[in-house]
């Protein structure tokens, strides 16, 4: 086995769902490790234009491994196609003479500078991007120039991290090799998640209670900023056709917010009155509390509105919860198709009352089953299966 190998990650700033990947890496063995990031803009906070609210994430994002923040400017309030760029980049690089550079995106100066500079010292790129063909709807034109952009792109990547089926299918559409591409499994703080799981199930029943629910109740959760594109508004369209009886069952758990905040709350009110519970944002060590009382998961984003995986689907999973998706949700055919998953048609109320309908069924006759199939699924995208594959792929492109 190669050892001593140089790795450089490069992200335009620090990113929570980044972060246990990059600590795994910091830890294998053989493997140097270092992040270079644009921006600090995570780490001293941000007002964050969709949540409506300042976002500063309360678990750790540069703990477990070196990292170098090209650039600390308060003045940089969000990021974009112009910032952060790149510049100083190629010093650092001369500085830790990487051997592979792991990019995490290519569109932006920071990651066209980024892909530039690893070649500028001879190093090896490989890259671990939210790759797809369906996330975002474009004009027949628009499409034909970024299959065009990207050809000529990817054959100067030396390898592919792949995060799941839809990148998977992009790449071999855009004729990139099986030899070029590695799985690696897009993922969350699984470890993490793992403890915060042993800190809130216990006190499921006590939480459940003091939301109102009593045995035979299902919750179902939404997760996420509350914006046209992840279409929140649906879950209660979708309220509103079931049976009466059925829905007098049916808590809706929001934890996000955004504009689209009191629309939400008038009309959950209305449909549902106190089984209703509205959290606002809420950090990392605040949400494993309403996941631990929840059932399902449910994230109706619009086909093309640009959901190229969902994260919080992987999140609720590890606690359990069944999972009903939109087609337009990246992650489905990799987490969701099993066992307690439903995906219906993006913006179709009728289906997704369906698909609520089915699963309350379902959890009621054997919800320890769907449950435990639910964790097990989530279970095969960790940080280290995650890990495991980019470091692979980073010894091969070596060779």
């Amino acid at each position: 086995m190669t050892t001593g190998l140089r790795l450089a990650a490069c992200a335009t700033h620090p990113i929570q769902y980044h972060s246990p990947v990059w600590r795994r890496l910091a830890a294998e063995p053989g493997i140097e490790f270092e992040a270079f990031y644009g921006t600090d803009i995570s780490v001293r906070g941000y007002k964050d234009s969709e949540f409506g609210t300042t976002v500063k994430w309360d678990t750790p994002l540069t703990a477990g491994f070196k990292h170098t923040c090209l650039s600390t400017d308060p003045r940089i309030q969000s990021v974009d196609f112009w910032n952060p760029t790149a510049s100083g980049l190629m010093r650092e690089f001369r500085r830790f003479r990487p051997d592979v550079v792991l990019l995490t995106a290519y569109s932006g100066l920071f990651n066209m500078g980024a892909w530039r500079a690893a070649r500028a010292v001879g190093a090896k790129v490989i890259m671990r991007h939210e790759a797809s063909d369906v996330a975002v709807s474009r004009s027949r034109w628009k499409e034909w120039g970024r299959d065009l952009l990207l050809r000529r792109l990817y054959v100067r990547i030396d390898g592919f991290a792949v995060i799941g089926s839809e990148a998977r299918r992009h790449l071999l559409r855009l004729k990139v090799g099986e030899q070029k591409m590695e799985p690696a499994p897009y993922c969350v703080d699984s470890d993490f998640f793992a403890g915060e799981m042993a800190r809130w199930l216990p006190q499921r029943g006590t939480i459940r209670g003091e939301f109102g629910m009593v045995e035979g109740d299902i919750a179902l959760v939404f997760s996420g900023k509350l914006i046209p594109k992840k279409d929140p508004l649906l879950i209660l369209t979708a309220l509103a056709r079931l049976d009466p009886k059925v829905r007098a069952r049916i808590h809706l758990l929001v934890a996000g917010d955004g504009e689209l905040r009191d629309a939400l709350i008038a009309a959950g009110r209305q449909q549902l009155g106190e089984r209703l519970h509205f959290f606002g944002f809420l950090n990392q060590t605040e949400i494993g509390r309403v996941y631990a009382c929840g059932d399902v998961l449910v994230l109706p984003s619009r086909r093309g509105a640009g959901e190229t995986w969902g994260l919080v689907v992987n999140e609720a999973m590890q606690f359990g919860l069944a999972p009903l998706v939109s087609d337009g949700v990246g992650c489905a055919p990799d987490l969701v198709l099993g066992d307690g998953g439903r995906v219906f048609a993006s913006a179709d109320s009728e289906e997704l009352a369906e698909a609520i309908r089915i699963v309350a069924t379902d959890l009621s006759a054997r919800g320890e089953q769907i449950r435990a199939s639910v964790r097990l699924r989530a279970g095969t995208h960790s940080s280290a299966t995650a890990v495991a594959g980019i470091a692979t792929l980073a010894r091969r492109v070596l060779l």
